[in-house]
């Protein structure tokens, strides 16, 4: 006997096809204008270039083809198109009269279910397919010989539209409101992502030294959107102006959420069987996703304006700050999940008893977060790696100091160890000196292990002038470290100053009138100059200096007006190349982006061997020509007197 059960209505479908014929016909236009299109648009340009080899035609078509490909397959664009294909077709479940009309037709659920996921599924196929077709058309018209590309670049839309398109569906059926299903949809596509940020942010504020370092997590996939971003493309680079393709990324990732789209559709068909029809309307059709709503807005809303209103009124630090969030978490909490009982139930009587106990417990789950957090239950402040672990470690405060051996690296490690046993000592500190310029310094600590995972802290520490001469301080350590020839030198080029070469420098110079010169010095001379500042580091001629480096500025100011020149010596210079990849480590560590870098070189009195090769290149005639602080006062002063 013939089944009577039916999976589909043709009339339905033709219904959406024709109805909602805007929303496929803007997705199919923007398909035929990104492929087709444009592939001939851009093949027009070859007829102009008759001085390129066949082989350089080719690389350049190369490059158009990718370059389209890399648009088409953008998830955010795809995730778009998706979430406008799902509210047109399934958009008669939002009003209560159209609910009840549609599912009064002689039509099972499962017949309305499976006709509007298929008509909205063909919105978003089929007119990547007929790109496809066109634009694999064109190209072979054109002389496009990258064919096989734009059949992948498909098979990454079509799987990355699936399941968007079925995760939004799934969506769309535990929600009653039509403008719901875009905005649940987007924070659910970064809601893992987005909490863990959130989450990071609290725990670098409230934890003594927890530095921002938010990077990559194993379970990032659960914000699906963000993820296909990150991890999804085509990696291409240009060799000698030309286009060499590495193939597409992530195609492993797009099949695994393809299966995935299978588990949301089942989701989505379950609840859709289940699903009152007087929920149409409602912010929430699944009455036990409601307490999470709640409680999610309040958690995230919460913390948010918590920190936002502590950043405002300059809260930073110490004891102040741990209640100042406690507060403001727990007053915005409230704010927030009463605000979220109001949308769900789409009136402001909310404030009933058992609404109020909600909120009571949410507080104190609130209020144990917060304090063991601030406690350090989980011993997030007092974590340090083993020096086993750790393949370079730096520290920077007035300087960059890096260690790549175990002495070094044994070195960061005890000072970041004395540190964290200087906790109360160091932010009670804080708290009386906040408003006093200087009397802190900002210490870095970072840490690159041999997993590839990196470690950050990030610390406020003393540094009042006699402590930067006391060597048990940690500002005093620091000083004994950066005063190194080495330390002090890594500092000045780039992060290795034996692996430089040398171009060319220049120096301002001024005269009794306090006129200006920036005299131009050779490469030759420059080489000389370089010298002599290794020279002078290795003397311990510049160890004043940098020792002044960590005083307030205050303190350095009358320390240095008639010591310190106020002429500055420029080198520039560039990296060597190196193939094993540390060069860009250093770089980081030492802000230096690119492979040419500037020196400015800032001596003093005690700096002979500068002082000497500046005589004997010819940039000066004598010392009589380098000026302090202190005779630069005087001749303004002198100029506004004249004046």
């Amino acid at each position: 006997m013939k089944s009577k059960t039916s999976y589909f209505n043709k009339t339905i479908f033709k219904k959406n096809i024709t109805h909602y014929w805007p929303i496929w016909g803007i997705i199919l236009f923007w398909n035929l204008f990104l492929l087709p299109f444009m592939l001939y648009d851009n093949s027009l340009q070859y007829r102009y270039f008759t001085n390129m080899t066949q082989a350089q035609m080719d690389q350049q078509r190369l490059s158009d083809v990718t370059s389209l490909l890399q648009i088409y397959i953008t998830p955010g664009l795809l995730f778009i198109f998706s979430v406008a294909a799902v509210m047109a077709v399934f958009s008669y479940l939002y009003s209560t009269r159209s609910a009840y009309t549609f599912h009064a037709l002689p039509v099972t659920r499962i017949e309305l279910f499976v006709t509007n996921y298929v008509s909205g599924l063909l919105f978003l196929l089929v007119p990547e397919a007929i790109g496809f077709l066109a634009g694999t058309l064109v190209s072979v018209v054109c002389g496009y010989t990258s064919i096989n590309y734009l059949f992948t670049g498909l098979l990454f839309a079509a799987g990355i539209s699936f399941f968007f398109y079925t995760f939004t569906v799934f969506v769309a059926m535990v929600t009653g409101q039509l403008f719901a299903v875009p905005v649940l949809t987007l924070i659910l596509n970064g809601l893992f992502v987005g909490g863990r940020l959130l989450v990071s942010a609290m725990v670098e504020i409230l934890s003594y030294g927890v530095a921002w370092g938010f990077s990559g997590s194993g379970l990032d996939f659960l914000s699906p959107l963000v993820y296909l971003i990150r991890n999804t493309g085509i990696d291409f680079e240009y060799v000698d102006n030309a286009t060499v393709v590495n193939g597409f990324r992530g195609a492993e990732i797009v099949a695994g959420y393809a299966v995935a789209a299978l588990v949301f559709l089942a989701a989505a068909y379950y609840v859709y069987k289940k699903k009152h029809l007087e929920t149409a309307g409602s912010l929430i059709s699944v009455f036990w996703i409601s307490p999470i709503f709640r409680w999610g807005a309040a958690l995230c809303g919460g913390c948010l304006f918590s920190m936002g209103f502590c950043s405002m009124l300059g809260i930073a630090s110490g004891k102040s700050l741990f209640f100042a969030v406690l507060a403001f978490a727990i007053l915005f909490g409230a704010v927030f999940f009463f605000a979220a009982q109001m949308l769900l139930e789409k009136g402001f009587r909310v404030f009933r008893k058992k609404r109020l106990a909600e909120y009571g417990i949410f507080s104190v789950a609130l209020f144990i977060m917060l304090v063991s957090i601030e406690c350090d239950f989980f011993g997030q402040e007092k974590k340090m790696p083993d020096i086993a672990d750790v393949q370079s470690a730096y520290i920077s405060s007035s300087y960059v100091i890096r260690g790549m051996d175990q002495e070094k690296i044994q070195q960061v490690l005890d000072i970041h160890s004395q540190i964290i046993s200087s906790k109360k000592e160091f932010e009670a500190f804080e708290e009386r000196n906040r408003w006093v310029d200087g009397d802190l310094i900002s210490v870095a600590v970072k840490y690159y292990l041999k997993d590839g995972s990196i470690m950050r802290r990030s610390y406020n520490v003393p540094a009042q002038k006699d402590m930067v001469s006391d060597t048990s301080t940690v500002a005093g350590k620091l000083v004994q470290l950066c005063v190194v020839p080495e330390v002090y030198l890594d500092n000045m080029f780039g992060g290795d100053y034996q692996n430089v070469v040398i171009k060319e420098g220049s120096m301002d110079v001024y005269n009794e009138g306090g006129e200006y010169e920036d005299r131009r010095i050779s490469e030759e001379d420059a080489k000389k100059l370089y010298q002599a500042v290794v020279e002078d580091a290795k003397d311990g001629n510049f160890k004043e200096f940098v020792k002044r480096g960590f005083l307030r500025y205050r303190d350095m100011e009358e320390a240095i007006d008639n010591v310190y020149y106020y002429n500055t010596l420029t080198i520039q210079y560039m990296l060597k190349s190196d193939k094993s990849g540390n060069k860009d480590a250093l770089r980081r560590e030492y802000n230096m982006w690119g492979a040419e870098g500037e020196a400015s070189v800032t001596f003093d009195k005690n700096c002979k061997n500068v002082i000497e090769a500046l005589v004997e290149t010819g940039v000066i005639e004598s010392e009589d020509e380098l000026y302090t602080k202190e005779d630069m006062d005087r001749i303004n002063e002198k100029g506004e007197a004249f004046d």
